[in-house]
């Protein structure tokens, strides 16, 4: 015998096929991996369904204490009617009354305002918040100074007739005897009485600005008014019912007392305004008759230039002599009443503010037809004026509201008023010009006429004109002073809110559901977070993807104390007849089959697949060789019943003959056991001789099918050899057990030697989720018509060693 290496002897079967170099090893580059299936992120989750029923039985715990730290939320509900389109602007509907202060919009923008919000927090001081509801009593005369305030949260601590006041982060604020002034020097004003002391020793509670507090509860604030409804609903939501709804009471009363006191100021603005007017028309009047007076004084004595035809009638002068005078006394109005107005818009741009006063107390301007672009924008400038005093009651000058008013105004005293006068002017100037020509030309025709007829006739008239202006503007005084004495408020209060005795809106349900629905999310992120980081085996694509694996079955996990013991059974029988067929297939059909059976690592199985298949062809006819080649740990001669001894390491270091180390099995008479022999720790080196090729080529002449069930490919050197002296490999993979990693490291090995694999066998798998797909229809099983022969159980002694065995080795 020459010495020969394993890899030449294990070639002699390949002779005539194609050299190890040009077919790498015997099983293709592994693909490109694919990105995980729908169908492993579903497996993933079945896998791990306790995890996630757990967490979301802790997160529905989790959301139930947080339950308990959430407070009760209560709203109440007040009503307020909005007395709409009443006053003196709705026509004759009734006594003298002031006009509607505010459109529906502005009683809600009143409502959000400061002007209420403000007074009703420092009333009840809602800027101070106990962390007891029990405490509130100590806080009923607390008060604050807006100019020295320090808000933020403070514990007051009470030692016998000693307190001590100290902020948020335990620094120590102020301390004192009970009885005194506590927290002057952060801006309280606060004397609580001793007795509300004496039963607490510790007091913790939070300050605020009474503005922040106001914008607090603004934002709670919420107000409904349908359109052309005259009701509006004022709602308020809070933790503590009595607190709630005595501030949307103390509220809605603010607001009708800011209301009322605001229309007050309106109503009597507007007397203040037309009683001035009425002053600067008396004035006017009481002049235009002491001219009048001074006139006739003057001309008593000179004779009368008129024709008396009765007793108190003046006389009767032709309509010439009427319509001169009438020309003369309107151009003389014109020039005056221009003159005037002239002076009016020139001091006007001097001060920068045209008056309205001194323009309609003008009488052209009040009657003219064409003065009526000049009244309204005087009446424009009058309402701004008003407005803006509104504005200011409510909003400091640096509001938008404040600064777009004054804005509006500034143009229309500016721009508006002085353009409408100076186009008004020019209107009178071309009247002017118009009359003083007739008035020439009647000149000619009146030039005896004395000029103290038409001096007294003008002051006549200025007199008529200036009293009539007196009697209007007194009697709007007199209704504006009416209106004021009857003003009563455009809002008034419906229905108050009461404080309910169930929470308004309970929010347990909706954090208790949504943290069970947070942990079952969190567990199955989790979940497939472990399933993407877990090395193990578990899904087909880690064997055809990541390892370029060719399957050759699947062998479903057994329940022998199920009730689907039976039909598991028959499951694994079906497994081992497909693993057969595809060996078959993928081993060249010219030869011998010879295999090695090997796994990644130990508990994958690789002896009981060895074992099933093995029996499985030998139940097809085949006459099979069963080599157990796992010198280390092999217990196949126990499994089947065999001796142990003589075996492989005695044949290979040539101190038994083959007849002595083979053994046929009990179970089939087509299969024949090779037990591996006595244990030593330099055995594995019988491998390496060629004396294992030697026997595995006369085995092949002699067995249709020799299997060779081999140690891991982790544990040394021994499954290499085995393979290489077999040509033939099939890598057994167990769900949840196998490395992936370690699997993927051997088989780059495997890559560089002579060794065809043949694919691999998982092992250990639950026919559910990705590998349902795998399972086979029991419905459709083989049944023997005459159970001659059987087991009472109608299995094949071959059929019942497949479910005898235990999934690991």
């Amino acid at each position: 015998m020459h010495p020969q290496s394993a890899r030449e002897n294990a070639l002699d079967v390949y002779q005539e096929e194609t050299p190890p170099a040009e077919w790498g090893g015997g099983h293709e580059a592994a693909p490109a991996p694919k990105g995980p299936s729908i169908g492993r992120y579903i497996s993933a989750l079945n896998r791990f369904k306790w995890l996630i029923l757990l967490m979301g039985i802790l997160g529905g715990g989790a959301g139930y204490a947080a339950t308990t730290f959430i407070e009760p939320e209560f709203e109440v509900e007040a009503t307020i009617l909005l007395e709409q389109g009443t006053g003196a602007s709705g026509g004759s509907r009734g006594p003298i009354q002031a006009v509607e202060l505010l459109k529906a919009s502005g009683w809600q923008d009143l409502l959000r305002s400061f002007a209420i919000a403000d007074p009703v927090v420092t009333e009840l001081g809602l800027f101070v918040s106990p962390a007891k509801t029990a405490d509130s009593a100590v806080f009923r005369s607390f008060g604050v100074d807006q100019q020295q305030l320090r808000p933020g949260d403070y514990v007051l601590s009470v030692t016998g007739d000693r307190y001590s006041l100290a902020s948020g982060l335990a620094i120590e604020v102020e301390k004192g005897a009970i009885g005194d002034s506590i927290g002057r020097g952060v801006g309280f004003r606060w004397q609580p009485q001793r007795q509300l002391l004496a039963a607490r020793k510790r007091i913790a509670f939070s300050v605020q600005t009474p503005r922040e507090a106001s914008r607090a509860i603004i934002k709670r604030l919420g107000l409904n008014l349908a359109d052309g409804s005259s009701f509006l609903f004022v709602k308020l939501t809070g933790e503590n019912a009595e607190r709630t709804a005595a501030t949307l009471n103390a509220w809605v009363e603010q607001f009708v007392a800011v209301a009322t006191q605001l229309k007050k100021k309106n109503v009597m603005l507007g007397a203040t305004i037309l009683e001035g007017q009425r002053d600067y028309s008396e004035i006017s009047l009481r002049a235009a008759e002491a001219a009048l007076e001074s006139f006739r004084v003057r001309t008593v004595t000179e004779p009368a230039e008129r024709q008396t035809i009765a007793p108190g009638i003046e006389m009767t002068n032709s309509p010439v002599y009427e319509n001169y005078f009438r020309d003369r006394i309107q151009a003389d109005n014109y020039r005056r009443d221009r003159e005037t107005l002239e002076r009016v818009l020139k001091q006007g741009k001097q001060a920068g503010e045209i008056t309205r006063e001194a323009v309609l107390s003008i009488p052209m301007v009040n009657g003219d037809p064409a003065a009526e672009n000049l009244r309204r924008v005087l009446t424009d400038q009058a309402e701004g004026e008003i407005k803006l005093r509104q504005l200011r009651e409510t909003y400091q000058d640096a509001d938008e509201h404040v600064k777009k008013e004054l804005a509006i105004l500034s143009t229309l005293r500016l721009a508006s008023v002085p353009n409408a006068l100076s186009a008004y002017l020019a209107q009178l100037s071309l009247r002017e010009q118009a009359l003083n020509a007739t008035v020439t030309q009647g000149g000619k025709d009146l030039r005896s006429i004395p000029t103290r007829a038409i001096e007294e006739m003008r002051l006549k008239r200025q007199v008529q004109v200036n009293e009539e202006v007196y009697k209007n503007l007194n009697l709007k005084a007199s209704e504006a002073k009416l209106a004021e004495a009857a003003t009563i408020p455009d809002v008034s209060i419906l229905s108050t809110a009461f404080a309910p005795l169930k929470p308004t809106r309970n929010t347990a349900p909706v954090i208790i559901l949504g943290a069970i629905a947070a942990g079952i999310g969190l567990a199955m992120l989790l979940a497939i977070l472990i399933d993407q980081m877990d090395k193990r085996f578990r899904y087909p694509e880690q064997a055809t993807d990541e390892l370029g694996l060719f399957i050759l079955g699947v062998v479903p996990i057994i329940d022998t104390k199920g009730r689907r013991a039976a039909e598991q059974a028959a499951q694994v029988v079906e497994a081992f007849r497909t693993i057969r067929m595809n060996v078959r297939y993928a081993a060249d059909p010219s030869r011998p089959l010879m295999m090695t059976i090997t796994s990644p690592g130990p508990n994958d199985g690789k002896s009981l697949i060895s074992s099933n298949l093995a029996l499985s062809f030998a139940e097809a006819g085949s006459r099979t060789l069963l080599i157990d080649g796992d010198i280390r740990r092999g217990e196949l001669a126990k499994t089947f019943g065999t001796r142990a001894k003589p075996g492989l390491v005695e044949y290979l270091d040539g101190t038994a003959l083959i007849a002595e180390v083979l053994n046929p099995a009990t179970s089939h008479p087509n299969l024949t056991v090779m037990p591996a022999g006595a244990r030593r720790r330099r055995a594995p080196e019988l491998l390496a001789t060629p004396r294992l090729s030697q026997l595995l080529n006369q085995m092949a002449s002699e067995y249709d099918v020799v299997i060779v069930d081999s140690p891991p490919l982790g544990a040394g050197f021994d499954a290499y050899a085995l393979s290489t002296a077999t040509g033939n490999m099939a890598l057994v993979m167990r769900s949840g057990i196998t490395d992936r990693k370690m699997a993927a490291a051997k088989m780059s090995v495997v890559d560089t030697l002579p060794v065809r694999v043949m694919g691999a066998v998982l092992n250990g798998i639950q026919l559910t989720g990705v590998y349902q797909y795998y399972s086979y229809y029991q419905d459709y099983s083989a049944q023997d018509e005459e159970p001659v022969g059987r087991l009472s159980d109608g299995a094949t002694p071959a059929e019942r060693l497949a479910v005898q065995g235990s999934l690991r080795d």
